[in-house]
């Protein structure tokens, strides 16, 4: 193709490009003003800086910036010289971005599984491994567009590296493969939870949640590995800022809806839809010995056999039995000086 037949297709790509990041960055800006109210709730109202509320941040404000290095990236005139020299920084600065959103991924898999030694290690692997690749990508395998006319916007596009022809597709690509271990261990063992027995709206809100983020990511993700493999250099890198954005806006709806269920959790008082069922798993809430306040779980009492020795059953599917004991002890001292046990008060 010509340099005269392609500036047609040129100007039209680049104003398709400029069209598209105006409109993902508008759903950005319009998701942190609809989000403000919740976000002072559950991020800014608490004291102390955790690491998600760092994390958080960075996803969200710093996302922010990168926005407007972005539109001045494709909206501004650059030199060839000028475009050659600092194509690689934009992606470069949006590597941080997406390694905050995999540790935010990676805390709430630290957290379900106990924060064991052993899934803290793996998970610490894991990130190393994918700040590796993301680094490496943009320093082997980005490259711009190169334009019959200068100056314009500079567009990135791949090349062939010591690591491959395709490397860059690794810049996608291994987000998708984080993303797909982090899922599958949540709901590994969101399963293992429920199958004994357990059941948590906390739970129940990382899955949905988790489950929900990893089929939009991947999905962009994928998108951009088959604008990369396509030939049609113009358009390689038209959906790298949306993916970019849709995941900031989808990793801070993550973090604070589940705050906003453990909010919930813990301003509970009193629990329903006990119906034939057992009430188990009594956790109490408060340290104050003369307050009773506890979360339940209720299980069928078929998938329940013998875990109770009392007489007591449910007596129809429209009883309510919630079994509650407590070791009750005399005031008056035995010999030995220990407190005399006068039995359990009944199940009510």
């Amino acid at each position: 193709m010509s340099d005269d037949a392609g500036v047609p297709e040129l100007i039209h790509v680049v104003n398709v490009a400029q069209t598209y990041i105006a409109c993902t960055t508008s759903i950005l800006v319009w998701d942190w003003l609809s989000c403000l109210p919740q976000e002072w709730r559950c991020i800014w109202s608490r004291p102390g800086w955790s690491p998600i509320k760092i994390l958080y941040c960075l996803v969200r404000y710093y996302t922010l910036l990168v926005l407007v290095v972005t539109d001045v990236w494709f909206f501004a005139d650059w030199s060839e010289s000028s475009c050659a020299r600092y194509v690689r920084i934009l992606p470069g600065i949006a590597v941080l971005i997406d390694v905050s959103v995999e540790l935010v991924l990676a805390l709430r898999v630290y957290a379900l599984y106990g924060c064991t030694k052993t899934i803290g290690a793996f998970l610490l692997l894991l990130i190393a491994g994918f700040l590796g690749v993301m680094i490496a990508v943009p320093i082997l395998a980005f490259d711009y567009t190169r334009f019959p006319s200068w100056p314009g916007p500079c567009i990135v596009t791949g090349k062939p590296s010591i690591a491959g022809p395709k490397f860059i597709i690794a810049f996608y690509a291994s987000p998708m493969v984080f993303d797909i271990i982090m899922t599958t261990l949540t709901v590994y063992k969101v399963m293992d939870h429920n199958r004994h027995g357990g059941s948590s709206s906390l739970l129940n809100r990382m899955v949905r949640d988790g489950i929900f983020y990893f089929v939009a990511i991947t999905s962009l993700n994928l998108l951009n590995v088959i604008f990369f493999i396509q030939p049609n250099t113009l358009i390689q890198a038209i959906n790298a800022p949306m993916s970019i954005q849709i995941s900031s806006v989808l990793c801070c709806r993550l973090i604070l809806n589940l705050r906003t269920v453990n909010e919930a959790k813990n301003n509970v008082r009193k629990y329903s839809n006990t119906r034939g069922r057992w009430v188990t798993e009594i956790i109490r809430e408060s340290e104050d010995p003369d307050t009773i306040q506890f979360t339940a779980q209720s299980r069928n009492e078929s998938s329940f056999p013998g875990a109770l020795d009392s007489d007591v059953r449910p007596p129809t599917p429209d009883g309510i039995l919630v079994h509650f004991e407590r070791q009750v002890h005399s005031d008056q001292l035995q010999k030995g000086g220990e407190r005399k046990s006068i039995g359990r008060v009944p199940p009510v």
